[in-house]
């Protein structure tokens, strides 16, 4: 943002400073004006949305699902799916506020009927029905996924003179003008460019040749 606001301003030249605490708390803007207007500290939620329930991640019979279902036409849908019209009628969850002051029974509740199936399974069903949810996928689940095979976003590298066997490697996380830009060499040997840098530092063949002989390189 930063920089689109400096590209904005041209042509006045401008010093760009920015600071990853200020870049991450100013993604927290809400949790901070709780407590800079309200006096509201707020607690160590988890995997919970402490604004609406139920929203979170849940179990199933295999894996773990997150879900929104932040809407009362979500919730209404959510346990409509899920045969718990009980849930519907029950006076605890009669509304947004009551939902989330009673998440821990109200989560229980849920998973009972979530075991029934997959958290791959609920997500194709709960989407299609309008409840934004999504299976936890591990990094190799990730790293396999349609959406990166589609995307080039793993560089291959085969065993070679720096190699001892086939690698991949990630690319960078975004493309211009339709291509993404290329990652060329594989990681390099230990080692393998002590030379150039010890040039880099005025060090010439003597000097090189003195260090190894007393074992300091």
């Amino acid at each position: 943002m930063a920089i689109n606001a400096a590209l904005n301003a041209r042509p006045r030249g401008c010093l760009i400073d920015v600071s990853m605490l200020e870049g991450l708390l100013s993604t927290m803007g809400w949790v901070l004006s709780n407590f800079l207007i309200g006096g509201q500290s707020p607690g160590a939620n988890g995997n919970e949305n402490p604004t609406s329930a139920p929203s979170g991640t849940f179990r199933t019979g295999e894996g773990l699902l997150n879900i929104a279902a932040n809407k009362d036409e979500q919730w209404q849908a959510l346990c409509a799916h899920l045969g718990r019209h009980d849930l519907l009628e029950h006076p605890d969850y009669a509304n947004r506020e009551q939902r989330k002051s009673n998440r821990h029974q109200l989560r229980a509740a849920l998973e009972d009927s979530l075991a029934a199936k997959s958290a791959t399974a609920w997500e194709a069903e709960l989407n299609a029905l309008g409840i934004p949810s999504g299976a936890v996928l591990s990094v190799q689940e990730v790293l396999e996924s349609e959406q990166l095979a589609a995307r080039d976003f793993l560089e291959d590298f085969a065993a070679g003179a720096t190699l001892d066997r086939d690698i991949q490697v990630v690319s960078t996380g975004v493309k211009i003008d339709g291509a993404r830009p290329k990652v060329d060499t594989p990681p390099p040997a230990l080692g393998a460019d002590a030379a150039e840098i010890w040039g880099e530092l005025g060090l010439s063949e003597d000097d090189l040749a003195n260090l190894r002989e007393k074992g300091v390189i």
